[in-house]
């Protein structure tokens, strides 16, 4: 997983990795579609294929696309899913942030 999110936020290049895409033609089947904003969709996918066995995936690709890239990964239980699901809102909130064109509150 070279494209989830880690605490060492950006201090390693991203073209150090390749990164991992799933297109959906692979046959995922989604947990949860949790919306789209700024061109762009949010779903939740269980995948057992990874070393790490059954996971949840939450993953971003192009709404109008095939192609979706995991932005994080929990474990598949209930605890994971509670996870996966606050994550999932916040990246959809960017998008929609993103996509209103709002400039940032100040700190």
């Amino acid at each position: 997983m070279t494209n989830i999110i880690r605490p060492n936020f950006g201090s390693r290049s991203r073209e150090e990795e390749a990164a991992e895409i799933a297109p959906s033609e692979e046959g995922y089947q989604p947990l949860h579609v949790y919306g789209t904003a700024a061109g762009y969709i949010v779903v939740l996918l269980e995948d057992a294929r990874g070393p790490e066995g059954r996971a949840l995936k939450v993953v971003i690709g192009p709404a109008s696309g095939n192609v979706l890239e995991a932005v994080a990964m929990m474990p598949a239980t209930d605890a994971g899913r509670v996870d996966a699901d606050a994550m999932a809102m916040a990246v959809l909130r960017t998008l929609e942030i993103v996509e209103q064109g709002r400039e940032p509150m100040p700190a």
